[in-house]
């Protein structure tokens, strides 16, 4: 048995949804190489500077220690010049890695060159190593801009530079939102659409059930993770959803709110103290609770996503391009502003209607998405030799 050391850049214990890109993504990967073992390599994505070893220089002299750590000698400028030359030497947790990923999560963003991880990671050492000819692979990205403002082009934007970058970098680009494919294709990227790589995750641990009258409903405040100046009214938003979760307790469906975090959990007890609720311990635990649910209300882009690789349809509410990625599934999906009332009614009902043959196209998208990020990742693991392709 081969043993393959694989570097993943995720999010770990912050958002259920990005484990379930990851476990989608690691579902296909153990498909193309079930005689073989993985060894995982992670790091969290929030928590960039952690490549290098404790006691590693740059770690000492980033910013966010430097109070803690900040001998006479350490003066900017010399932090400037370590900072710049230390990361050559490499001394990561990645460099005896066989393949790297980036799993899904936005990658372009107004300011993305910016980000936390833009020059810590992709510049400084998925860069770097993509020289020397280690596979890195850029799986399941998206755009997240405010739904009032979507780019058109990354030409003459200040993020076109870091944009080429990460399509320079990366023997493969998948993404899962027609605004970050448009994106890349305005700078000559070759990027493949596929659907986001959390379609996957469900089926690596459960199977389809007989769906009961159970919904799942996902609520968050003013729709979203952010309002993006947008001027979206978080308490229109409230009554909208509440109305629409009186509406399923009057047709006898049993609402099961469903929080991806802690905060999400208070929100729904304060609002319906008397509805079910929960929030998952990890994603094993988040699809046996919804494996048997008819349909889904929901706010987490993922949980729909999620959902329908189980062939459950939802509606899904949100704030930013990420609403894009439903639209890969061909679930409904609303701008916040625009889900009125009465628009919710109208999807519910039509969920209701044709919930047999909606999660029939699902579970059909979810292994036909199985099988193209299958054909795309084969060539770079070779089963015959155990080697992976350089």
């Amino acid at each position: 048995m081969k043993t393959r050391r694989l570097g993943l850049f995720t999010t770990i214990n912050t958002n259920i949804g990005d484990d379930f890109i990851r476990e989608g993504i690691l579902r296909c990967i153990r498909g193309l190489m079930p005689a073989d073992k993985l060894e995982l390599v992670t790091l969290n994505k929030h928590d960039p500077l952690k490549v290098y070893p404790p006691r590693h220089p740059i770690r000492l002299i980033d910013k966010y220690q430097i109070n803690q750590f900040k001998p006479r000698w350490l003066t900017k400028p010399v932090r400037v010049l370590a900072r710049d030359f230390l990361p050559r030497f490499g001394f990561t947790i990645f460099e005896s890695c066989d393949v790297l990923i980036q799993c899904g999560t936005p990658i372009l963003w107004q300011g993305c060159r910016d980000g936390e991880w833009a020059r810590s990671i992709w510049q400084d050492v998925f860069a770097r190593l993509a020289k020397k000819g280690k596979p890195l692979l850029n799986l399941g990205g998206g755009a997240c801009y405010p739904i009032e403002q979507l780019p058109e082009t990354l030409v003459g934007n200040r993020d076109e530079t870091f944009a080429r970058l990460m399509l320079d970098s990366a023997q493969l680009t998948t993404v899962r939102d027609k605004l970050a494919h448009k994106l890349f294709s305005s700078v000559g990227g070759k990027v493949h659409g596929l659907c986001c790589p959390a379609l996957l995750a469900a089926q690596a641990h459960v199977s389809p059930a007989i769906p009961t009258r159970k919904v799942i409903v996902n609520y968050m405040q003013g729709g979203g993770h952010y309002d993006w100046g947008q001027a979206i009214n978080a308490q229109s938003w409230e009554r909208t959803m509440r109305q629409a979760v009186r509406y399923l307790e009057q047709l006898k469906w049993q609402p099961l709110l469903v929080a991806h975090n802690q905060k999400e959990l208070a929100l729904a007890e304060a609002i319906w103290p008397d509805l079910p609720r929960i929030c998952p311990k990890d994603v094993r635990d988040y699809f046996e609770v919804t494996r048997d649910a008819a349909f889904g209300v929901v706010n987490r882009m993922h949980a729909s996503v999620g959902l329908a690789g189980l062939g459950i349809p939802s509606v899904a509410i949100g704030t930013d391009s990420r609403n894009f990625m439903v639209e890969q599934t061909g679930l409904p999906v609303f701008y916040v502003k625009e889900a009125t009332i009465d628009r919710m009614v109208a999807a519910i009902d039509d969920l209701c209607i044709h919930r047999e043959i909606m999660s029939r196209n699902l579970l059909d998208l979810q292994f036909a998405t199985l099988q193209e990020y299958s054909n795309h990742l084969q060539r770079f693991f070779n089963q015959k030799t155990g080697h992976v392709h350089r």
